[in-house]
């Protein structure tokens, strides 16, 4: 993969991290938004920045640290993870249930598919539309 595509998903991963040197913490987060290098993920606790931190989806380990947070009133803390350069994700190895690419290369990748089904979709309709003309005749 020559390129981070970013994927948008919704998967709940159980997350340790470091709340001061020695102390850790275990929750349960949303991931939110996944790439090779970095990840999203929504808490209800606030991370400190720098903060080592373990992701574990579908049986698997992902390593990094906490690279950033914000609070949002509604939903929480949204914070950003930067995977260690021997922890990186694709969709390959593991994917979430949820997962919506969101880069040129993915939309351009899926363009022709989408393009085929609404075709066919034109197609049915002209048809439905075709036949209903012709059954009250």
């Amino acid at each position: 993969m020559d390129h981070s595509c970013h994927y948008l998903c919704s998967e709940l991963v159980t997350v340790i991290y470091e709340e001061q040197p020695g102390e850790l913490h275990q929750t349960i987060a949303n991931l939110e938004e996944i790439s090779m290098t970095s990840a999203t993920i929504l808490l209800d606790e606030k991370p400190r920045v720098g903060a080592p931190i373990c992701m574990t989806l579908k049986g698997h380990d992902l390593f990094g640290v906490v690279l950033s947070r914000s609070f949002d009133n509604t939903v929480g803390w949204l914070v950003t993870v930067s995977l260690d350069p021997d922890s990186t994700w694709s969709p390959e190895c593991f994917s979430p249930q949820h997962l919506l690419g969101v880069c040129l290369q993915c939309a351009e990748a899926a363009l022709p598919r989408e393009v085929e089904t609404l075709e066919i979709f034109k197609v049915a309709e002209e048809n439905r539309l075709a036949s209903f003309l012709t059954w009250g005749s």
